[in-house]
């Protein structure tokens, strides 16, 4: 199967991931879905990241989806807890993460505009904050977010943390000086989060997915 992604991309690489620890075989195509040459709209209609092309049927996107997709298709081993309480759980926290990762994007896009609106990009910015500070306190000083093993949470808030780096710390912290003057690396304001992401930086299917920015040569907005 062939996975088109994003380089930078928390929603594809939460796909990755996942793809990875249940030892399913794929290629990455990576695109930038914006460019005029970006082939996504064959496949998705909403023109949106990450898209898995399989070796037979229809393509199935959107990440979310997918995700339940891969827990459906290949349930082993199961990156959702047993218990169905805690496997709501992490079905929460992966939401949460979603959001925030929603809201960073928005926040990104702003930022490329001439004239931003800084009413808007202050509703994002509480927002990211909101939702990092919310999974900085369900971490806690636990291994794992939720339950006792590698999963869906933790795949969710690895991969945006990761975005947090590529996007805020490289490209939009020194733009919101003017709208956020106490903003600062996420691994400053969020302890919890930093030691997590610290425990499991050399896990395998983390390592390898680990993201960067693609350059952007189109206007976007």
């Amino acid at each position: 199967m062939i996975l088109i992604s994003a380089t930078p991309s928390p929603f594809a690489r939460k796909v990755r991931i996942s793809m990875i620890e249940k030892g399913i075989p794929f290629t990455v195509q990576n695109e930038v879905p914006w460019h005029a040459d970006t082939k996504t709209r064959l496949y998705n209609p909403l023109e949106q990241l990450p898209i898995l092309i399989r070796d037979d049927g229809d393509p199935v996107f959107e990440s979310t989806y997918l995700m339940d997709w891969l827990e459906h298709q290949y349930p082993e081993p199961s990156m959702l807890p047993a218990d169905r309480t805690l496997a709501m759980e992490a079905k929460l926290v992966h939401t949460i993460a979603e959001g925030v990762a929603d809201a960073t994007v928005l926040l990104f896009w702003e930022m490329q505009r001439e004239h931003i609106s800084a009413e808007w990009a202050s509703r994002q910015l509480r927002k990211v904050k909101g939702g990092l500070t919310d999974l900085d306190r369900r971490v806690g000083d636990q291994e794992f977010v939720v339950g006792d093993r590698f999963g869906l949470a933790d795949i969710a808030v690895i991969a945006l943390l990761g975005m947090q780096d590529t996007v805020i710390e490289s490209q939009l912290i020194p733009a919101w000086q003017n709208y956020a003057p106490d903003m600062d690396a996420w691994n400053v304001l969020y302890p919890n989060l930093k030691r997590f992401e610290a425990h499991h930086r050399d896990r395998p299917s983390v390592k390898d997915t680990a993201p960067f920015m693609f350059d952007l040569a189109e206007k976007i907005v």
